[in-house]
Parts: structure tokens; sequence; C-alpha cells
């Protein structure tokens, strides 16, 4: 799963909402446990914040917009097609908002991202860097960079060293250890 928080936030409030909804249901909830509470919009933005900050240790420099912590603010866009009209701001946040909808980033006081572009960066060089460090580590584990076709059985049910970067590792075929997903009656 990719790391960026609205796919974070927005995993914690559908997985966490799926498992309650599902103890409704006697055949998935056998023992009646009593089914939570769901979990709010404005949680999950807590979880990615103040509650983020908290677990990592760093309340003290981040995580509130307080004086005398380092001024760490993101800035959304809600004037997209996509959210347009806003009538729930952490519901749109959580729900609809990714990554494109960041205009504007500053970190410990400092402008990092305005008008959607990266400031004070050389992009291209931060792809080089990755795709080198990349590199390294498949060197490391005397592996290549899979580039173009892939022949068959090249995935991680067969060699978990060798990636597999124009497939998908998650349908039948690829994962031969688990049983076939089958929907419940």
């Amino acid at each position: 799963m990719t790391p960026d928080p609205f796919s974070l936030m927005r995993g914690a409030f559908t997985i966490q909402r799926a498992l309650a909804n599902d103890l409704a249901f006697p055949e998935s909830n056998p023992g009646n446990l009593p089914i939570p509470q769901l979990v709010t919009a404005r949680q999950c933005i807590e979880m990615g914040t103040i509650a983020g900050a908290a677990g990592s240790g760093l309340l003290d420099k981040i995580g509130t917009l307080t004086p005398g912590k380092e001024a760490d603010i993101v800035i959304l866009d809600p004037n997209t097609i996509t959210i347009a009209p806003l009538n729930n701001v952490p519901g749109a946040i959580v729900t609809m908002m990714d990554t494109r909808n960041v205009r504007h980033v500053m970190i410990a006081g400092k402008w990092v991202y305005r008008n959607s572009k990266l400031v004070g960066f050389d992009e291209a060089k931060l792809v080089r860097d990755v795709i080198r460090a990349r590199d390294k580590v498949l060197a490391r584990i005397n592996s290549k960079p899979l580039v173009g076709a892939i022949p068959a059985g090249l995935n991680s049910s067969t060699n978990p060293y060798r990636p597999n970067f124009f497939d998908s590792c998650c349908h039948k075929g690829l994962n031969t250890t688990a049983p076939e997903y089958k929907l419940r009656p």
C-alpha cells in the first residue's frame, strides 16, 4: 500500500468499518461480540497527525499547530471536480482526496512544496538517486531490476528476491501458497 497519508487514512476508515459491520452478521460473529462504534473521518485525520506524532514520541515538536512547535503545514485544494461541492471537510479529506489535492507543504517553517512543485530540490536527481539506491539493494541480493518483458515464474511465489515490476502480486496464480478466495454464503 502506498505510504501517502490519504491512502492510510482511507484504509483505516474502510477496514475498521468493514470489520465492525461484519460483526453485525451472526455468521461472522458466533461469539456475539459487541459491535464497536464506527471510526469517524475526523478520528482518521487525528490518527495521521496528533496520534502519529504522539506514537513516534514527537508530540512536543509536531502534530498540532502550537506556538513553539515546528510549523509543519499541508494546504489542500478542495476546489477540484473530484471534491466539489465540499460539504464535510474531514469526510472529503479522508474519503475523496489524494496527493493531487496537496498544493503547498511547509516543514519546520520552510516551504518545501509550493503550487504543486517541490521547492529547492532537483527532482530529476532525486529520481536518479532512488533508482541508484534500488540497484544497490538488488545488487546486494544478487538480483537485477527486470525491465521489459518478464519471463514467467519470476515473482514472489518462486523467488522472493526477484521483483516482478510489471505484473500483479494479487490475483489468482501468483500466490500458490494461499487458498483461492471464495465468497461466503
